[in-house]
């Protein structure tokens, strides 16, 4: 879930370290899933793998102290200017380097989009979050594979009310409160589905009266 998450953060620019974090933590699914302890070995695992890339440095040099005119003051500016830029280098220079995609990376992402596993409802938020990369057709097929494991999921939690005699009337009021927003889900995914589908239809109807060029070319 979490090479997801970046390959998609970074699919859409290039991010240092600061502002990656800070856009995962504003994802549905994320908010507590990573820290900077975890995000940076992601990120040098990635890099290794050829997903993503070092693009560039943001540390500015501090520009040089203007001429005095005098050997002796020329030389102290000079000193202190190498002190200043010796300890900007060594500090937060990780939080500086910015990361990129690669060709590689985004095959990744494309195929973390659209794996068939669509138990995990962390995960599914965050593919959900890039699904607007996918075909209509794909993002249908992830849709109708959530909705299929939702119906199994609310099969069980139905089927289990006939052995929760022995829990607590707190207890069951949970798993109550659980099925409900299973359903509650399943109504909100259908109309997922069909504003999909009413999408992919009004296209391919805008495609098909698409008036004709020359030569039978739309």
């Amino acid at each position: 879930m979490n090479d997801l998450a970046i390959l998609g953060l970074l699919d859409g620019q290039d991010l240092h370290g600061y502002e990656l974090r800070k856009r995962l933590g504003e994802l549905p699914g994320m908010r507590a899933a990573i820290s900077f302890g975890s995000l940076y070995p992601a990120l040098a695992r990635l890099e290794r793998d050829g997903l993503v890339k070092a693009v560039t440095n943001r540390t500015s040099p501090t520009p040089p102290a203007p001429m005095s005119g005098s050997l002796a003051g020329e030389l102290a500016a000079f000193r202190a200017h190498r002190r200043r830029n010796s300890g900007k280098e060594s500090r937060g220079s990780r939080g500086k380097k910015v990361y990129g995609i690669t060709e590689p990376g985004r095959q990744r992402l494309r195929e973390l989009l659209v794996a068939p596993e669509v138990v995990d409802d962390r995960e599914f938020a965050v593919r959900l979050a890039f699904c607007h990369r996918l075909s209509p057709a794909e993002r249908l097929a992830l849709f109708r594979e959530r909705r299929e494991e939702l119906i199994r999921r609310r099969d069980q939690q139905r089927s289990g009310r006939t052995s929760q005699r022995h829990l607590t009337t707190y207890l069951r009021s949970f798993l109550e409160r659980d099925t409900e927003a299973t359903t509650a889900d399943l109504a909100w995914l259908d109309r997922l589905i069909a504003a999909e589908q009413s999408s992919a239809t009004a296209g391919e109807s805008a495609g098909e009266s698409a008036p004709s060029k020359p030569g039978g070319e739309r």
